[in-house]
C-alpha cells in the first residue's frame, strides 16, 4: 500500500514533488508486478496539478495491465472534488467551472483533444482572456507533438468564479526538454536550465527559429499580460515563472519526472487582452 500525504497549502511546487515520491512508489510497485492500492485516506488538500500527474500514471499503469487501487479521502470535499474532476481515469463529463481530466494516447491528434478542451472552457472562462489560452496551448499541443514522442498525455482546467483566475495542466510521459536538448547537443548545467533555455527560444529545430521563440511568447502572456504563474516540471528540473518575482530554478535531488507537466494560474484580465504585443 502506498501512503500518500499531500502537503496542505497553495504551492504547487511541494505537492508535486511529493507526488513524485508517491510516482517513483508506484513505478517500483509495476515493476514487481504488484497489485498496488493508493492511499487517500488522510489527504486534506489537492491541487489540481497534483491530481492530474497521480491520475495520469494511474492510467499509464492500468494500460500495462496491471490493476491499482486507490482508497479514498476521508475528507468529504476533497472525495467530492476528485470525482468530480473524474480522477483516476478521467471522464467525458464537464462540469459547470471545468474541464475533467481526459487522458489520451498517442494514437490521437493532441491538437484536437486541445481544441475539445478550449470548446469545454470557451463558456466558462471570462472574454477577456481573448484568445491568450488558445495560444499557449496550441504552443505546448506543438511542442509535444513534435519533440516529446510520448505514448499518454492528460489534460484538465478548471476555473474559478470567485477568486476570477483559471488553473490549466497539460502533462505528457514523452522525451523530457533536457533529454531532447541533450540529443541535440544543446548544452546545459542542470535540467532547470534546459527548460530555462527553452523558454528563451532556443529551439532544437535548426533554423526553424520562430517554433522556440512560440514558448517564449506564451510565457511573457503568463507572466505579463495575465499577471499569472507558470510551473514548468521536465525531468529533474523546475522551472517556476511569477509576476512579483525572478524566475526561480529548482532541481529535483531525490525524484525526477519521465515526462513534461506544464501547470499555469492564469488571472482573468481587467479588460479584453490583446495578445499582439507580446509575441516575438
Amino acid at each position: 500500500m502506498i501512503k500518500c500525504e499531500l502537503p496542505k497549502g497553495d504551492d504547487p511546487l511541494q505537492q508535486i514533488e511529493e507526488c513524485l515520491r508517491i510516482i517513483e512508489e508506484m513505478d517500483k510497485s509495476y515493476e514487481k508486478r504488484e497489485e498496488t492500492v493508493l492511499d487517500l485516506s488522510e489527504v486534506k488538500w489537492i491541487l489540481p496539478c497534483s491530481a492530474l500527474l497521480l491520475s495520469g500514471k494511474i492510467f499509464e499503469i492500468k494500460n500495462k495491465g496491471i490493476e491499482i487501487n486507490y482508497i479514498e479521502p476521508k475528507k468529504e470535499d476533497v472525495k467530492k472534488y476528485l470525482k468530480d474532476i473524474g480522477f483516476p481515469l478521467g471522464t467525458e463529463r464537464d462540469g459547470e467551472t471545468f474541464s475533467p481530466i481526459k487522458h489520451f494516447g498517442n494514437e490521437k491528434d493532441i491538437n484536437e483533444e486541445i481544441s475539445k478542451l478550449l470548446s469545454s472552457m470557451e463558456n466558462k472562462i471570462p472574454e477577456n482572456f481573448g484568445s491568450s489560452i488558445p495560444y499557449i496551448l496550441g504552443e505546448l499541443a506543438d511542442n509535444i507533438e513534435q519533440h516529446s514522442k510520448f505514448s499518454n498525455a492528460s489534460l484538465m482546467a478548471q476555473y474559478y468564479p470567485q477568486k476570477n483566475y483559471v488553473d490549466i495542466g497539460v502533462l505528457d510521459d514523452g522525451l523530457t526538454i533536457p533529454f531532447v536538448f541533450e540529443i541535440n547537443k544543446i548544452g546545459f548545467s542542470k535540467d532547470s536550465e534546459a527548460i530555462n533555455k527553452a523558454l528563451s527560444g532556443i529551439t532544437t529545430k535548426g533554423e526553424e527559429l520562430s517554433r522556440g521563440y512560440g514558448l517564449k511568447s506564451s510565457k511573457e502572456i503568463v507572466e505579463k499580460a495575465l499577471n499569472g504563474e507558470m510551473y514548468i516540471i521536465s525531468r529533474k528540473g523546475a522551472l517556476i515563472i511569477n509576476p512579483d518575482s525572478e524566475i526561480k530554478h529548482y532541481d529535483f535531488k531525490n525524484t525526477y519526472l519521465k515526462g513534461t507537466l506544464v501547470y499555469m494560474r492564469l488571472k482573468s484580465p481587467d479588460k479584453h487582452l490583446n495578445i499582439y504585443p507580446y509575441l516575438e
